[in-house]
């Protein structure tokens, strides 16, 4: 019968009342239909009224569904799907269960329908900062241009090295972070693409 109901937002709701006659189960589907009032009488509505509150607090939307089913009998308490305007699917879903004795809450992602939803930006610039025996002070560098909305990596090693390692990731700038720059508070930037260099002061 679980199964019926989770396609009430898939199939015509005659075709799901029809395959609920073999459960003699097809008033069901009416009950479903009641205002949310009609729901507090029972006793795991208690559940759904405290997730409301708190979707609330957080600013999210919420919307009392019923029929929703999710397909593990595991769950015990409230279950629920996030979706978004962008997509017909649902995107994130899950509930609550008992695990090894303590009642617990876990959600699942679908990561194709999350990544056709990202708009990520590729054209950032991306900075390669290598590190000349200077790990905390380019990790900090590291640390400020991310916070700029940059794109930050760190190297290690040999200079000739990194810039190898650069030019095979594409690396739009590089960043040499030694003691003379850290003492100057400057640090030289070279474009991978011209060659030509400028200055960034930190």
């Amino acid at each position: 019968m679980e199964t019926e109901i989770d396609k009430l937002d898939k199939l015509p709701e005659s075709e799901i009342k029809s395959n609920l006659k073999k459960y003699k189960a097809e008033k069901f589907i009416d009950i479903l239909k009641k205002p949310e009032k009609y729901f507090e009488k029972y006793k795991n509505y208690k559940d759904v009224s405290e997730l409301k509150k708190l979707c609330k607090s957080y600013g999210v939307d919420f919307i009392f569904q019923p029929s929703l089913v999710r397909g593990l009998s595991y769950y015990n308490k409230n279950v629920f799907e996030i979706k978004t305007l962008d997509i017909k699917e649902t995107i994130v879903g899950g509930g609550s269960y008992i695990f090894n004795g303590i009642q617990s809450t876990g959600i699942s992602f679908g990561l194709d329908r999350l990544s056709s939803l990202a708009k990520i930006d590729y054209e950032k610039e991306k900075y390669l900062i290598i590190s000349l025996d200077k790990d905390k002070e380019a990790i900090k560098l590291a640390e400020k241009l991310r916070k700029e909305n940059k794109i930050a990596n760190l190297f290690y090693g040999k200079p000739s090295k990194a810039l190898e390692y650069a030019n095979s990731y594409k690396f739009s700038k590089v960043i040499f972070v030694g003691e003379k720059e850290i003492k100057n508070k400057k640090f030289i930037v070279k474009d991978m693409e011209s060659g030509k260099e400028s200055v960034l002061k930190f």
